[in-house]
């Protein structure tokens, strides 16, 4: 089962809706939704309170997918992950919101340089 499956499972199971969980991670209800779906993958930070509010176990939900971690000693100070796949896909995520941050940039600017004109601004 992927990891989106299992989250929603988790979460159907506490009887938390989307809504819900989202407000608890400090999220939105799309950002679970698309996590829940595949269409993105949440962040180590979001993983780790996830595993807290829905009391599973995100290690063995990643080792189920072939991602480990390694670590140095009991509190996982050095920690690092081991699947390409996992770490392209994070970095894919990543390059999408700063291009979609980028364009968000360029119309917040053209709607300034409209405005300008409309009010005769220099």
């Amino acid at each position: 089962m992927v990891i989106g499956a299992k989250l929603k499972q988790a979460r159907e199971n506490k009887r938390v809706s989307q809504e819900e969980l989202a407000l608890i991670l400090k999220t939105t209800q799309k950002t679970v939704s698309n996590w829940e779906s595949d269409k993105g993958l949440p962040s180590l930070d979001y993983l780790a309170k996830i595993e807290h509010v829905l009391e599973v176990d995100i290690l063995s939900w990643l080792a189920e997918n072939g991602i480990f971690f390694n670590h140095q000693n009991e509190k996982r100070e050095h920690a690092a992950i081991n699947n390409k796949n996992f770490s392209e896909e994070l970095k894919e995520q990543y390059e999408k919101r700063l291009e979609d941050k980028d364009k968000n940039i360029a119309e917040l600017k053209k709607e300034i340089h409209f405005l300008r004109n409309m009010l005769k601004i220099k």
